[in-house]
């Protein structure tokens, strides 16, 4: 019986290995370009449904709060977003990028401010074989303002 159950591990594990890995690279430009071109219904559409968005100290659960409390906002005054990886990859069925991001900043009525920190996306494969983002994570370092 114990054989059986060491197969049957071997084989599930043979299998999920087995599934091609995500293209990191390919993901993160497809978030960014949401972003960069204030695409709401883009940026909402690299996000899983049980997702989870910490920005600094807040924290988004699900896709109606990242939607109503991070990326309507979010959308309006950011822009420029750049990011530059440290670490990275993915198997079949997990996918990461972290490093570090800048971006501007506008207020309404105030200065282009340069914010820059650190970012880690996490995408996990889902049923429909698409990768979805299931963790954002921010981490604003400065902001500056943009001095010519």
């Amino acid at each position: 019986v114990s054989a059986i159950v060491f197969l049957g591990c071997s084989q599930s594990k043979e299998k999920a290995a087995a599934a091609p890995a995500a293209n990191v690279d390919s993901l993160t430009a497809g978030f960014l370009a949401g972003w960069n071109n204030r695409d709401s219904a883009a940026i909402m559409n690299t996000i899983a449904d049980n997702a989870v968005v910490m920005n600094d100290s807040l924290i988004h659960i699900g896709k109606p709060a990242i939607a109503g409390n991070w990326v309507s906002g979010g959308v309006k005054v950011l822009s420029n977003i750049k990011t530059t990886s440290v670490i990275k990859d993915s198997d079949g069925r997990i996918a990461y990028d972290g490093g570090t991001y800048t971006l501007d900043l506008t207020p309404p009525g105030g200065p282009v401010l340069k914010e820059k920190g650190n970012y880690n996306l996490v995408w996990t494969k889902q049923g429909t074989g698409e990768w979805k983002l299931t963790l954002v994570h921010i981490e604003d370092i400065t902001r500056m303002p943009d001095i010519k």
